[in-house]
């Protein structure tokens, strides 16, 4: 048996000769070959633009992924950068003088108090001398009376044009704390800024009362990192709120201790500045 389309036209006027073709039934049988062909090609359509829409939108996540996965990572308080110091000019310095050395000197003031004992009993080397005895000896006189210390080996005398009798135990100055980033190495916080900044970010609570006010803004402290690393002196440099002000010292005296800077090798003290933001999300 010939396979028969249904939907040809010539099938149609054969089936509907001798009738009434203005009857409904034979539009529909005439024009659905052209109905079947459209809607094949609509689908078509469709699922060309589909697959362009899905494959645009896959180039368009890929290209701003890594702006999305960085806007969620952002936490409560938005990420803290430590402000950079402004290179400062180096100015130089004048020449120090050469400063004059102080040492320890023996006494040359002696003071004899007087005692009355028993001739057999004198010291010879206490007793006083005689003016002709005075004479024939060779010893001599210090250029000066000065009051020092019997441990001392030099003697006033001994003292060289650079040097100046005096006590050896003067108090010593203060030192000089630079900033941070004028040194050789500057202190870090362990495990570096990021460390920092995740470790200010968790531990801050928000004020309530600068939340109902809706107080945002940063909060600038200094403090000192000293040679052992401990946090101290810490003070406010850009005030926000008295409150905000309070919780960002609060934190700032909860850190760890630094990594100390160096100079020359050694550890020494210095200024750090650490911003402290607070921004309502």
């Amino acid at each position: 048996m010939s396979k028969v389309n249904l939907t040809a036209k010539d099938w149609c006027d054969l089936v509907f000769e001798g009738r009434n073709k203005e009857y409904g039934a034979y539009r529909l049988r005439a024009n659905s070959g052209r109905r079947q062909r459209n809607a094949v090609i609509w689908v078509l359509i469709s699922i060309a633009a589909i697959l362009l829409l899905a494959f645009s939108w896959q180039e368009v996540k890929n290209a701003f992924g890594s702006n999305a996965g960085d806007s969620e990572m952002e936490t409560e308080f938005a990420e803290l950068k430590k402000e950079e110091p402004k290179e400062e000019k180096k100015i130089d310095k004048p020449k120090e003088e050469p400063k004059e050395e102080i040492v320890e000197v023996k006494s040359s003031i002696q003071f004899t108090v007087p005692k009355i004992v028993d001739d057999n009993q004198v010291e010879k080397q206490k007793e006083l001398k005689t003016q002709e005895d005075v004479q024939k000896s060779k010893f001599t006189v210090a250029s000066m009376d000065i009051k020092g210390s019997d441990n001392a080996t030099k003697t006033i005398d001994d003292l060289k044009s650079d040097q100046k009798a005096g006590s050896t135990n003067t108090e010593k100055k203060k030192e000089e704390v630079q900033d941070n980033a004028m040194v050789e190495v500057p202190a870090t916080y362990p495990g570096g800024e990021a460390a920092l900044i995740a470790f200010v970010n968790s531990n801050t609570v928000y004020p309530e009362i600068a939340q109902e006010q809706e107080v945002q803004g940063t909060v600038v402290l200094r403090f000192k990192v000293d040679k052992d690393g401990s946090v101290s002196d810490v003070k406010v440099k850009k005030s926000l709120t008295k409150e905000c002000d309070a919780e960002a010292i609060k934190v700032v005296k909860k850190l760890k201790r630094f990594i100390p800077a160096k100079s020359q090798g050694h550890p020494v003290a210095v200024w750090f500045t650490l911003p402290v933001r607070f921004q309502l999300r």
